[in-house]
């Protein structure tokens, strides 16, 4: 009985090795990757993209879309903070999906394909009083390093382990899509202009964005940190770790010196630790481990956020972020997610 448990436990971690070497091996040219990718075979599917900048200022950008339909409605954020003005965002949606990445007077347009990328809106944003502003944005992301997929940072083994560890139903494997998404980001720059109520505001701010597209359902997510930023140096990095509701934590990321010379991350500090003292952490300690063997320090404090909500459950918190990275100075974006069924912020 005892030597079958153990043949049993054998052959799963060897399936599971087998699993991820097939989902993991998949390296995609870049424009395939920058092209938008709905699969309506996928259980959940979705195509979603991101664009953050910050500057020491502390003024800061994001804009998210997220391509759903026709099973669920699209996603969609846009919001920015201005020193001295305060936070300014869009509220309804900015119109139907057009051909490409836009949804109505909110368009991201590819200048140089993995490099270059246009964002563009013209509308309508609130402020926190609810009082409406006219704006007009106009802002150039570009990259100082090519983009990173994240097939490259995954740690085969540890991901292994922890489909090995849970117990295989029908229903497990239906949720392990989400998992399998493909998934790529890249640091540099966001320049440009922002007009609020014809007030024009030049903005030259450090730069993030990811792509990623498959199949994700929200509803299966129990809470997640995603961290990126850049450092006086020239250090650039993403960290992330997940924890789903049916599956351990997963960890993924890199860092990029002032050479261009990436190391991944197969390591860092476990959530519990990072929100010992509360949920929502407005400063915290990250130990990031990389293939290479080194050890990173990442020190992060957040400085404002924006709020947001998924499919009615799921919390997010973009939060406006410095840092302390190996002791040099850095800004970026400092993100938590929660399940709402479960965390209270």
């Amino acid at each position: 009985m005892f030597a079958a448990q153990i043949q049993h436990i054998m052959l799963k971690n060897i399936l599971a090795r087998q699993m991820v070497r097939r989902t993991k091996k998949r390296l995609f040219p870049v424009d395939y990757l920058e092209q938008k990718h709905v699969d309506q075979s996928q259980p959940y599917p979705n195509d979603s993209s991101y664009f953050y900048g910050g500057d020491k200022d502390g003024n800061a950008f994001i804009t998210r879309m997220a391509f759903r339909e026709p099973k669920r409605a699209n996603e969609f954020w846009l919001d920015f903070y201005l020193k001295g003005y305060g936070f300014f965002g869009l509220k309804t949606s900015p119109g139907d999906e057009g051909k490409g990445f836009q949804q109505g007077a909110l368009k991201w347009e590819p200048i140089e394909i993995g490099k270059i990328w246009r964002v563009t809106f013209e509308g309508t944003v609130m402020d926190k009083e609810e009082k409406a502003h006219y704006t007009k944005i106009n802002l150039v992301f570009t990259g100082d390093h090519p983009i990173y997929d994240f097939a490259r940072s995954s740690d085969h083994m540890a991901i292994a382990k922890a489909i090995a560890s849970e117990k295989w139903t029908r229903e497990f494997f239906h949720h392990m899509k989400d998992t399998h998404q493909v998934h790529y980001e890249q640091t540099g720059t966001i320049k440009g202009t922002i007009i609020l109520d014809e007030n024009p505001f030049r903005l030259n701010m450090m730069g993030s964005r990811d792509h990623s597209f498959g199949s994700r359902n929200w509803l299966t997510w129990d809470r997640h940190y995603w961290i990126t930023g850049i450092s006086d140096t020239g250090i650039h990095w993403t960290v992330t770790t997940i924890k789903w509701q049916f599956l351990g934590r997963l960890t993924a990321g890199f860092i990029t010196t002032s050479d261009g010379t990436i190391d991944a991350i197969i390591d860092c500090t476990d959530l519990e630790t990072v929100s010992r003292e509360k949920i929502l952490p407005d400063h915290g300690m990250v130990e990031i481990q990389t293939r290479s063997g080194k050890t990173h320090i990442m020190e992060f404090w957040r400085h404002g956020e924006f709020p947001y909500l998924h499919d009615g459950k799921y919390m997010m918190r973009e939060g406006i972020g410095i840092y302390k990275f190996d002791g040099a100075d850095g800004i970026g974006m400092v993100e938590f997610g929660f399940h709402a069924d479960k965390y209270n912020v």
